[in-house]
């Protein structure tokens, strides 16, 4: 049986990822190529090897927040929550964290489903999330301030500095 050259394999790679592209529209000025990536992850394809940042923390071992269409909505509540008026801003904790839902009133949360996103992703599509991601946060630390009490996990390993930021309640 004849093998495929590799080039056509290839291809065949790049027609699947217009398709998902074409099919689902841009997401927060990505390229074509990596919201193709972000959709074909939040729909349970892994598509890289995990990687080893951030000294192993992991903010959704189970893959909680990785659902199809998540991301986009994660990264819209980021920019709206950037886009209030005043020089400093608070974050606001959900009114029922336990609850799946609304969960993601919680902006740190939402952030952490972002971080979940971003490291599942292949490197290329990994690479230009964070740079977006680094952006809006360099916007979130200017914006808020910094909580002097420690918060941390069950496990006593200390959270990302996005959930230490001073809350209104």
């Amino acid at each position: 049986m004849p093998r495929r050259r590799p080039g056509a394999i290839r291809a065949t790679q790049r027609v699947a990822v217009r398709q998902w592209a074409r099919d689902g529209g841009p997401l927060d000025r990505l390229s074509p190529a990596t919201a193709a990536a972000v959709r074909a992850t939040e729909h349970g394809g892994r598509l890289g090897p995990r990687p080893r940042d951030l000294a192993g923390y992991d903010p959704d071992p189970f893959h909680e927040h990785v659902r199809p269409g998540h991301a986009a909505s994660f990264l819209v509540q980021y920019r709206k929550f950037l886009r209030q008026p005043g020089a400093r801003l608070r974050l606001e904790a959900s009114l029922c964290p336990a609850c799946p839902g609304c969960q993601y009133d919680d902006l740190a949360v939402a952030r952490d489903a972002l971080e979940a996103v971003t490291r599942l992703l292949p490197p290329p599509a990994r690479a230009e999330l964070r740079r977006l991601l680094t952006r809006l946060d360099r916007e979130l630390r200017l914006r808020t301030l910094p909580d002097s009490t420690p918060k941390a996990r069950w496990t006593g390993e200390p959270l990302p500095w996005w959930h230490r930021r001073i809350y209104r309640n």
